[in-house]
């Protein structure tokens, strides 16, 4: 007997716009979460991209006294604006900053690859395919948007760092990798993704953009897409209000919300806003646009949608995720409209000795409440909660998105081990599973022209992955339906105003993953390769085997509170002990952390651009810039966790504040934290010394250091070495300390050897 499904359908439009795809929603066949009243109805969703009964949350609960105002620059937690330039590429800009975001507290350097996500997400191996002859250039103007985005950050697609993969460098592509080389490369694991309502005029608004600014407050960067359209952009002001919700002449574009102030005047905007309040919004349109590469949004511009913000976890915490749904949410359902609870199970194997010790799940309604539990090896083919049990895990999830969940006890599995992963869901009344599907819909219009609309996932992509005894839902956790045996669905329905609807449905796998972590190796609570003394460093291990460790090749201890990182560089070396045998040893190198800029927005005349820094001695960082004119003061707007100062007068980070070079053109900014290194930045203006460079070709090398030598053998032996230029002695004078000599040479061959530059 065929099952009547109640659905909510996210579709993508069939040509996606040249800076962003536009979801929209409608009903499929059979999967009722409400038709379309009439023509105009789905024409709004369609252009705005809002979903009819997704996130419709009252969003997270406002715990904190918020402030009027609030800026993450402020904090140092933002990184560098960077120029997405003539390329579709704004939702991997978006992505790559609120991951930087995340890290940029113990990474201050963090730079990610926006190319290689955007490039790897049309992977014809295991991304959006694109047509075999599809020019390489055109990969990169395909558009993207949250749907796309989340699922492939949460499979560890990305991210890796920029160095590796170079904005506009064609020769690092390569359409060969498969995904689980992918993976291998990836730096950052993403483990939390929170989506947000957020509809002006809706009755629960306040709470909406309430949620949004708690959010910014405790330090995440907000994803948002709105439609941009250059007429409504105000360039005196540097402000952006749609407000006449028009969805032609622009494309929709992501973004990042790293502020707020709600007392932006209304008047500000082209067209006035209802009341005053706006987001400060970091753009990808380069540091010279708009105000420093930032521009303020009115709260109320009707098109803006797919909120999110995410986590991201240390890289040891888990070796493997195991999983179905390669594409991630696209359909959430039921069994019945009125349903408050909802199962939702999927079967895997084991490849290996592992332990499982998470699950990570996608839910689209609010306050969730969830019960998890694993049964190894069932033993009934059509039902998954059969087999051995574990205990339960139970919890709430506020927001709605993808959330990784630690189980309360680790489930261990043996290579060949058959395990599924089944969870209840309930709370709310609604849709609670979330499934891969791909929708359709063929809209004959009241004056007789057609529209359709088809999701980006589709059914050749789901069918590549999809098989039976993998997917199972329940309505009460007794009676299973295994999904690979549902048969597409269509319908039929005409509107009140005429318009025909036909539609079609199939739903793929489920969204629910496991990840494991070997047994016997080691977690680091701490992934970043420099701290700030005093940090805790736990360690860990699945399954609770005993930990022994050493610090510096030391003395082999048993580990039983966490490690204190002291003021040097040290290396813990960490194994366990399983079945009598020792377990390879788990090796991470920790420096001392410096008190560091992120970035120094540079304001000189007409040009505004971000210093690029060197490493030049030991706490000590130089950048090289053109020559000031007369009478011209530079202005910086340093992104620091620290205090910067600048001859002893604070320069507070994301404040653009004008500074007076010294008698020779330089400026020094010194930089202190807690606990942290002290360093010192030089920033010279015009004909300026490149210290290190004795040879005087730009170069900072071995053949510098050799030449220094050379020249203090001489020196000390009592000649007069001859000088190959007057300022020589100045350049050869790495450290600074008026001497010349063999310390200069080693502190190069350091710099030489930690930047991968040699001599000839």
């Amino acid at each position: 007997m065929k099952r009547q499904l109640f659905a909510v359908c996210n579709l993508t439009a069939v040509i996606l716009n040249a800076l962003h795809s536009v979801p929209v929603c409608a009903e499929d066949s059979g999967l009722h979460s409400g038709h379309f009243e009439n023509y105009t109805q789905y024409e709004n969703a369609a252009a705005s991209g809002r979903m009819t009964a997704v996130n419709e949350s009252l969003a997270e609960n406002v715990t904190e006294q918020l402030p009027a105002a609030f800026d993450l620059r402020s904090q140092g937690l933002v990184s560098s604006v960077k120029d997405q330039t003539s390329y579709g590429m704004c939702w991997s800009f978006a992505a790559m900053n609120a991951i930087e975001n995340q890290v940029i507290d113990r990474n201050p350097d963090v730079d990610l690859s926006e190319w290689q996500f955007a490039y790897y997400m049309y992977s014809p191996l295991f991304g959006y395919p694109l047509k075999a002859n599809t020019d390489m250039d055109d990969v990169f103007q395909q558009g993207g948007n949250y749907y796309m985005t989340a699922p492939m950050l949460t499979n560890w697609t990305a991210p890796v760092s920029e160095k590796f993969f170079p904005f506009q460098d064609m020769s690092v592509l390569n359409p060969d990798l498969t995904w689980e080389e992918i993976k291998a490369q990836t730096e950052y694991h993403v483990s939390d993704i929170n989506s947000f309502a957020y509809s002006v005029g809706d009755e629960n608004f306040q709470n909406q953009t309430a949620a949004v600014k708690q959010a910014v407050f405790q330090g995440n960067t907000v994803s948002v897409s709105y439609y941009n359209k250059n007429s409504y952009f105000n360039y005196n002001k540097s402000c952006y209000y749609n407000g006449e919700n028009k969805k032609t002449g622009g494309n929709y574009h992501a973004v990042s919300i790293v502020g707020w102030d709600d007392d932006y005047p209304a008047g500000n905007f082209l067209i006035e806003p209802e009341q005053n309040g706006a987001w400060l919004v970091k753009n990808s349109w380069g540091a010279d646009w708009g105000d420093c590469g930032y521009f303020w949004m009115s709260y109320y511009d009707p098109s803006m949608l797919e909120f999110y913000y995410l986590h991201t976890e240390p890289l040891t915490k888990h070796d493997k995720i195991y999983q179905h749904d390669d594409y991630g949410y696209w359909m959430a359902f039921s069994l019945d409209e009125t349903d408050d609870s909802a199962y939702m199970a999927n079967v895997f194997t084991a490849e290996e000795d592992t332990w499982l010790t998470s699950v990570m799940l996608c839910t689209v309604l609010p306050e969730e409440q969830y019960t998890i539990r694993i049964y190894t090896n069932p033993t009934k083919e059509d039902n998954p909660a059969s087999g051995t049990a574990s205990g339960y895990t139970v919890g709430s999830l506020p927001s709605t998105g993808y959330h990784t969940i630690d189980l309360d006890a680790p489930v261990e599995l043996h290579a060949g081990d058959k395990f599924s992963v089944v969870v209840k869901l309930s709370g709310t009344p609604g849709q609670h599973i979330t499934s891969e599907a791909y929708v359709e819909n063929i809209v004959k219009n009241p004056d007789g022209t057609i529209s359709s609309d088809a999701s980006m996932l589709t059914e050749d992509m789901i069918r590549r992955n999809f098989h039976a005894g993998e997917s199972f839902y329940s309505q009460n956790g007794r009676f299973w339906y295994d999904l690979y045996e549902e048969e597409p669905i269509q319908e039929n329905y005409t509107t009140e105003d005429g318009s025909e609807f036909s539609s079609y449905s199939m739903i793929g796998n489920l969204c629910v993953r496991a990840l494991t972590k070997n047994a016997g190796t080691v977690i680091f609570s701490e992934d970043a390769e420099a701290l700030p003394s005093g940090t805790e460093i736990a360690l860990s291990c699945a399954g609770n085997t005993p930990i022994y460790y050493s610090i510096n090749g030391g003395e082999k201890l048993l580990y039983t509170e966490p490690i204190i990182m002291p003021e040097e560089e040290i290396i813990i070396s960490a194994y366990t002990v399983l079945n009598r045998k020792t377990q390879p040893v788990c090796e991470k190198k920790y420096a001392p952390q410096e008190a560091k800029i992120s970035s120094l927005f540079t304001m000189q005349g007409n040009q505004k651009y971000y210093a690029q820094f060197e490493k030049t001695g030991e706490q000590e960082y130089s950048a090289y810039c053109e020559e000031l004119t007369a009478g011209q003061k530079p202005a910086f707007m340093p992104i620091s966790t620290g205090t910067v100062s600048c001859a002893g007068e604070p320069l507070p980070s994301g404040v653009l504040t004008s500074v007076v070079p010294d008698e020779n053109h330089i400026v020094t900014l010194s930089v202190s934290q807690e606990n942290r290194k002290d360093t010192v930045y030089y920033i010279y203006f015009g004909n300026t010394v490149l210290y290190g460079d004795a040879d005087h070709n730009q170069t900072i090398d071995a053949a510098d250091a050799a030449l220094i030598l050379t020249y203090a053998a001489e020196a000390g032996s009592g000649q007069n070495p001859e000088l190959p230029d007057e300022e020589f002695l100045l350049r050869a004078d790495y450290n600074h300390d008026q001497t010349v000599d063999a310390a200069d040479a080693a502190d190069i061959l350091v710099y030489a050897a930690e930047n991968g530059v040699s001599g000839e």
